[in-house]
């Protein structure tokens, strides 16, 4: 019995257009874990199972880095 391998999309939240595709990953990243893509770091917000067509649909937001101001609100 041969198993189709399950294609793994990275989008980010909100966009139309995917950020990466993969081919029979080795995990699937989980909800609220950290992934480092197109050398930015992404957060999962949420995974969505396509069993039908062999499809995980992984929905990323970028975590922005806090700004290091000089000034300070005192």
């Amino acid at each position: 019995m041969s198993k189709e391998p399950a294609k793994v999309i990275l989008w980010e939240e909100n966009q139309k257009d995917f950020l990466k595709k993969f081919y029979d990953l080795q995990f699937t990243p989980r909800v609220g874990e950290e992934v480092y893509l197109k050398k930015e770091k992404w957060k999962v917000t949420r995974v969505e199972h396509d069993v039908e067509i062999s499809e995980i649909n992984v929905y990323m937001e970028l975590i922005k880095k806090p700004k290091q101001d000089k000034s300070s609100n005192s």
